[in-house]
C-alpha cells in the first residue's frame, strides 16, 4: 500500500514515472526517469497539470512518487504555494507546450528564444505548475542548478529537472 512520507508539508512537491503517450513523451525527450510532478496541498492531495486541465486528486494515486519532503519550507511559504496551487486549478493543459518540448529536443530552438512565446501563455504543463507554485512562494531556489535563470519561463521546467534539482538538494 502506498502511504505519504511522514515529514511531508503542503507546497511540497513530488516526481512520478507519468504514464501514457504525454510521460513517455516527456520522459524521451528529457532522457529522465520523471514523467509528470505534482504539489502537495495537504489532506492527502495533490494539484496536479493534466489534460484536459490541472485538477486536485488523490496523493496516493501514484505509487511511485519521489517526494520532495526534505526541503526547506516555511508555514507562510506552505499557504502561499497552496494558494497558487488552488488558483492553478482549472487551467487548461498546456499541450503547444509539447511543440517546443520538440524544437529543443531537435535543437531546431533554444529555451531563450521560445522564452517570448512561453511568456505569452498562461497554461500550464505538471511541472511547470509545480515551479509556478514555488516561485509564488518566494521559495529560495537556485535555479541555476537547473540550467535556467531566475525568471525564466515555467513551461521550461520538466519533471526531470525537478527530480535533478531535488536529488542535487538532497530533498528526495
Amino acid at each position: 500500500m502506498t502511504t505519504l512520507p511522514a515529514d511531508l508539508l503542503p507546497g511540497q512537491w513530488g516526481v512520478t514515472h507519468g504514464s501514457g503517450i504525454v510521460g513517455e513523451l516527456i520522459r524521451h525527450a528529457t532522457e529522465s526517469w520523471a514523467g509528470h510532478a505534482v504539489i502537495y496541498i495537504g489532506n492527502g492531495q495533490i494539484v496536479e497539470a493534466t489534460p484536459p486541465a490541472a485538477r486536485i486528486n488523490s496523493a496516493l494515486v501514484y505509487d511511485d512518487i519521489r517526494w520532495a519532503h526534505k526541503m526547506p519550507i516555511s508555514p507562510a511559504q506552505q499557504n502561499l504555494a497552496i494558494a497558487r496551487a488552488h488558483a492553478l486549478v482549472g487551467d487548461a493543459y498546456d499541450y503547444p507546450a509539447y511543440i517546443g518540448f520538440a524544437l529543443e529536443v531537435l535543437k531546431l530552438r533554444s529555451g531563450k528564444e521560445l522564452a517570448p512565446a512561453f511568456r505569452a501563455d498562461s497554461w500550464r504543463v505538471c511541472s511547470a505548475l509545480v515551479y509556478d507554485c514555488q516561485m509564488y512562494a518566494q521559495l529560495p531556489y537556485d535555479w541555476s542548478k537547473l540550467h535556467l535563470s531566475p525568471g525564466e519561463d515555467p513551461n521550461l521546467v520538466s519533471p526531470g529537472m525537478l527530480l535533478d534539482y531535488g536529488t542535487v538538494m538532497e530533498w528526495m
